[in-house]
């Protein structure tokens, strides 16, 4: 795989983008499709690998036997709930690091509302087969710490089972604006919900068909925010995005505010520009929010903004392990921090910049690090970024952009290391 380098061609980023779409959203309203009587059309959709991969097994699950869902975790926990309930054996296999991944919370669950769930190799993590049968639902409980998607693939089979779910939240719940969003849809597909303390209740009932048109990215959008943050100056505009949006990831405005970047919105557009608050010490924690986590750390790092982030546990699940792949590719630019534990990160004072002109960085196959990483640039440093095609898991055309916006962008075989 050819690496690619990048450089800030001036401290100067204009652009106008047209964001991905959601990616959260389109995985969703292809389960709500799939498990729906009657068509309807999903405009917008995303165009992300993850959503392609659960769009093929979606529509083939009444052919293939075997599915390979690659590094896609979200397809492969929404399957596994949809070919729970689907008649048919079928094998759910991926890639080596999603092979560890967790999957034990919702196979548990599953397995106690009636699924016959089988892990192949190590117990509690892919691949698995899954052995469909009807299942009635009923009072199931879930650690909820974990992922979020578990309890989000769950929920979206619950109106097709007899009884529904009655499901009871074992801990704190990791990532819960993901849970919330997975009922508002539902809800615009006509399934009503009721979430009290640590219960969440839907009953049987079915779907009704809507065209539904998907929002564009927040998540996607966190990197052009760090990107402004970083910038000498910024004028950069982001089509399709909400002030009140579904994602919780737009939480990203107020952080980033923080963080020197100001936030208009106009319609489906928010433009991002420079203001001079910069706060000389950020805490946050990113239970709720952890796809955020990549870009905030390298604009504060970068920026030499002292913080204190928490938690960061479930990070290490992620495609890579966030927290120790970016301490470890911005130590590279000299920039150290302290984690006195698994869920804790600090960072106080940058020792001082190493003065290469040229950094080499990995992206661990991961792309959120990949875009995390590759505005770094604008420190003054060509970046050359090795694994970067692995960007096309949520945001294929990430590159393009970046060079239509100021940045010089060349995929080269002489720059490998």
């Amino acid at each position: 795989m050819s690496p690619v380098s990048i450089n800030s061609i001036s401290g100067n980023i204009r652009g106008s983008i047209t964001l991905p779409a959601s990616k959260s959203i389109s995985n969703r309203l292809l389960v709500i499709k799939s498990l729906c009587d009657a068509p309807f059309i999903i405009k917008n959709i995303s165009t992300s690998d993850d959503t392609l991969i659960l769009e093929d097994c979606l529509k083939n699950k009444e052919h293939y036997r075997v599915f390979d869902v690659k590094d896609a975790g979200t397809p492969m926990r929404f399957l596994t709930a949809v070919f729970a309930i689907t008649p048919g054996n079928r094998l759910l296999t991926g890639s080596s690091r999603l092979q560890e991944r967790p999957l034990a919370p919702l196979a548990q669950a599953l397995t106690e509302l009636g699924a016959k769930i089988c892990f192949t190799n190590k117990q509690g993590f892919p691949p698995l087969v899954v052995n469909g049968n009807d299942i009635a639902g009923g009072t199931v409980t879930i650690d909820a710490s974990i992922s979020s998607q578990f309890i989000s693939a769950l929920l979206l089979i619950a109106p097709a089972l007899p009884h529904g779910i009655e499901l009871i939240l074992k801990n704190s719940t990791a990532s819960a604006p993901y849970i919330h969003m997975t009922l508002k849809l539902m809800e615009q597909f006509g399934i009503i919900s009721k979430w009290h303390h640590d219960r969440i209740i839907i009953r049987h009932h079915k779907y009704h068909a809507a065209d539904y048109t998907v929002e564009s990215d927040w998540s996607a959008a966190a990197f052009w925010y760090e990107i402004a943050a970083l910038a000498e100056n910024c004028d950069i505009e982001l089509h399709g995005l909400y002030a009140d949006s579904l994602q919780g990831d737009a939480a990203v405005t107020e952080i980033f505010k923080n963080l020197g970047v100001q936030s208009t919105f106009v319609n489906d557009t928010v433009r991002l520009t420079k203001c001079a608050d910069v706060t000389n010490f950020l805490q946050y924690d990113f239970f709720e929010t952890p796809d955020l986590f990549p870009a905030v750390i390298a604009a504060c790092a970068a920026k030499n903004i002292p913080f204190r982030f928490t938690g960061l546990r479930n990070l290490s699940l992620k495609e890579s392990d966030r927290v120790q792949a970016m301490t470890a590719e911005l130590e590279k630019f000299g920039l150290f921090f302290s984690a006195p534990d698994k869920n804790t990160l600090s960072f106080d004072t940058a020792a001082p910049r190493v003065s290469a002109n040229k950094i080499a960085c990995t992206a661990y196959y991961d792309h959120r690090i990949a875009m995390a990483l590759a505005p770094l640039s604008l420190l003054g440093k060509k970046i050359i970024l090795n694994q970067p095609f692995c960007v096309s898991k949520s945001y294929p055309s990430y590159f393009e952009d970046l060079k239509n916006s100021g940045f010089h962008v060349e995929f080269s075989e002489n720059d490998y290391f």
